[in-house]
């Protein structure tokens, strides 16, 4: 993963380049990431330091355990110079398993070759973030019903969901997800 640190924008919001790069992984939700890059002592220093000195990044009042850290996203966002209705490709990729027993089903980080390629896909296909919201919701109730029944092992490669954007005939299943048995319920025997 490749970070670009503005310093422009660090000097404009009083913000050191390790807050801001962990900022951006509180941002991405990348915790690993940010264990391995700056480990939890430090990572935990550093957000209680943001958290003194520029409290308009951490909306949390108190010191509350890492993970629950709550963003000011418009603040971080005009931080990192990104827009909130952007469509973050990496919310949709997440959601897909990476492998499914021996089988590979896509990349394991949005930043390798292939995963830009799949990003590039993506994003030609889904324009706005209705549709990006709708392709997440799809793809939940989709892999969640895989597993249900025991289909897992079935899962097209994340190539294929792709090119034939499948998460849009997958769409039928948020509908009628949890009302197959609704006629059973209504009706007495």
């Amino acid at each position: 993963m490749k970070i670009e640190i503005d310093l422009n924008a660090c000097v404009r919001y009083n913000v050191t380049p390790d807050e801001y790069c962990l900022l951006y992984l509180l941002y991405h939700k990348d915790f690993e990431r940010i264990e391995k890059v700056f480990g939890k002592s430090e990572a935990v220093i550093i957000r209680n330091r943001i958290q003194i000195m520029n409290p308009k990044f951490i909306l949390n009042k108190e010191r509350v355990p890492f993970k629950q850290t709550i963003l000011s996203n418009k603040n971080v966002c005009k931080l990192l110079n990104i827009r909130e209705d952007e469509i973050r490709f990496i919310e949709f990729y997440n959601l897909y398993p990476v492998r499914v027993g021996s089988r590979v089903l896509r990349a394991a980080d949005v930043d390798t070759v292939i995963g830009k390629k799949h990003e590039a896909k993506y994003l030609k296909k889904v324009k706005t973030k209705e549709q990006h919201e709708e392709a997440k919701k799809a793809i939940i109730v989709f892999v969640a019903k895989q597993k249900q029944t025991g289909k897992l092992a079935f899962l097209p490669a994340m190539e294929t969901v792709l090119n034939n954007a499948m998460w849009e005939s997958w769409k039928s299943l948020i509908d009628t997800s949890g009302t197959e048995q609704k006629e059973w319920n209504e009706e007495s025997i």
